[in-house]
């Protein structure tokens, strides 16, 4: 999977929410005429040096002319969030509340939160949960021999999408980051529990048959012999 970069106001670079490519992104300043002067309005426009497409942005930075502080700001157009796409092994009805989780995840964070939990749900049933309680589903993957880092990552979408609904928890209305790193964190339990086993598994079967045979032979189970009543 290549590396994904939230999209923010007047970064260098970061992930195209049209081409979905880590690519330099150019800014321009939008400008009003009044009264026969022109000035610098909220608006940038940001064109993407890759696919040549165009997002509007809003500057939300609070002017302080005694520090300086960091330029803040929040995507207007396109509509749908500036978020990582889904991850093309993705069962598809997970893949159902991922695409709605990122149509609305910068105008709801927390909305987008719960989707994605639901999300998480729905795949812990396609890696052989029960689908009711996903803290049960996730003991199950660890029985089976999860890895640890992978746990993580389940428990990181599994807590932040249950308290996003519970106010004072976790404000993801300030910290919409956390939604990105939910995003982040499902394509990365597809790509270590679906994706990779699935690239071994064609690899293997693309082996001389010959060797496959032997490979059966060499793990078949061996029958006991009596030999003397041993």
């Amino acid at each position: 999977m290549s590396k994904y970069v939230a999209p923010t106001i007047e970064a260098k670079a970061f992930t195209c929410m049209f081409c979905s490519v880590l690519t330099t992104m150019t800014w321009f300043p939008l400008s009003f005429l009044k009264n026969q002067r022109y000035g610098r309005s909220e608006f940038q426009l940001c064109y993407c040096d890759h696919c040549g497409q165009h997002s509007l942005w809003l500057n939300t930075t609070e002017i302080d002319f005694e520090d300086e502080v960091p330029v803040t700001g929040r995507l207007i157009l396109p509509a749908t969030a500036a978020a990582p796409v889904a991850h093309v092994d993705l069962p598809p009805d997970c893949k159902v509340d991922f695409e709605e989780a990122r149509e609305i995840s910068s105008r709801s964070p927390r909305g987008a939160a719960a989707l994605l939990r639901l999300c998480l749900q729905k795949l812990c049933i396609a890696l052989g949960g029960k689908g009711k309680r996903v803290d049960d589903d996730i003991g199950m993957l660890v029985r089976n021999g999860l890895n640890p880092k992978i746990q993580q990552a389940f428990d990181v979408v599994r807590i932040t999408g249950n308290h996003a609904v519970h106010p004072g928890e976790i404000s993801l209305e300030e910290n919409p980051d956390h939604v990105t790193v939910m995003f982040e964190m499902i394509n990365l339990i597809v790509e270590e529990l679906i994706t990779r086993p699935k690239q071994i598994e064609d690899r293997f079967n693309s082996l001389p048959t010959g060797a496959l045979e032997a490979i059966s032979r060499r793990d078949a189970p061996k029958l006991l012999t009596s030999d003397g009543g041993d």
